[in-house]
């Protein structure tokens, strides 16, 4: 008796270890999507080395006309990299994280092991994020290398100007990251997601941020929040000439707001699935 309940006790993992299990699980089918692996890689680290090295040609072919890559100009080009053009592998990566199960069925086979439908559908967002942060921080990590040691007579930014550009650039694509995944548990499919987040993302809110007409409508826009708060005065002066001046608290809100409708919708869509 006593060497059967050893062995049952050795078969069951023990709950912490069954979280850790299924975090790993759902990192694993993420990183197993070569192609959204090879994109998010690309629009990351691939983005800031590509860019920087074609920089770093001109300024060598022609030190007179072309400056150093690095500095305050460079921070500012790592800011629009990362807290900008990252938004699409972001998308792209939290649409496949928040639709995959459904898509493959294995969904079903999920909820029928009595596992939490809440904490199924808090694991796909968790390794979401821990799989895009991974590639975002490297490539912060060389980009900030790039603008302190390749800052030739530029002026560098301070440290608490890096920190805080580094914080946006984490801030800016987790929140889309996030929103994605919920946006695509509500669809349930990765392809309209995709298309209707990076259309209305770089298309519609881009068209519609110009039109004065709709006034503080604008305001709840994320691309208007998420600019408002950029380190790079260009954006911030952009908006304020086309009419946009929102709070720092509105900013916030919007921010927050977002991501957190779209996964309270996605939970709800889930929650409604037949096991």
């Amino acid at each position: 008796m006593a060497s059967r309940e050893l062995a049952a006790s050795s078969v069951q993992p023990k709950p912490g270890t069954l979280f850790w299990q299924m975090l790993h699980a759902e990192t694993k089918k993420l990183t197993r999507r070569k192609g959204v692996m090879a994109f998010t890689i690309i629009g990351t680290v691939g983005a800031i080395v590509i860019t920087f090295a074609i920089l770093e040609i001109y300024h060598l072919s022609n030190p007179l006309k072309y400056t150093s890559i690095g500095g305050i100009s460079g921070f500012d080009k790592v800011i629009a990299i990362l807290g900008q053009v990252t938004i699409i592998p972001a998308s792209i990566l939290g649409t496949t994280a928040g639709s995959q199960d459904m898509e493959s069925g294995v969904i079903r086979d999920l909820i029928v092991t009595g596992r939490s439908r809440t904490s199924i559908f808090l694991l796909r967002l968790q390794g979401a994020v821990i799989v895009w942060a991974i590639p975002l921080i490297i490539a912060l990590l060389i980009g900030l290398a790039i603008v302190y040691g390749l800052a030739g007579g530029n002026k560098v930014p301070s440290v608490s100007l890096a920190v805080g550009g580094a914080l946006y650039c984490i801030g800016v694509s987790l929140v889309y990251v996030i929103t994605a995944a919920g946006f695509a548990s509500l669809f349930g499919t990765r392809g309209p997601a995709i298309a209707i987040m990076i259309g209305w993302t770089f298309v519609i809110e881009a068209i519609l941020v110009n039109v004065s007409a709709l006034g503080p409508v604008r305001d709840v826009f994320l691309t208007t929040a998420i600019s408002s708060l950029s380190p790079v005065a260009d954006r911030a002066r952009h908006f304020q000439a086309v009419g946009l001046s929102p709070s720092l608290f509105e900013d916030y809100v919007v921010i927050i707001a977002w991501p957190l409708v779209m996964n309270v919708l996605g939970w709800f869509r889930g929650h409604r699935l037949e096991a």
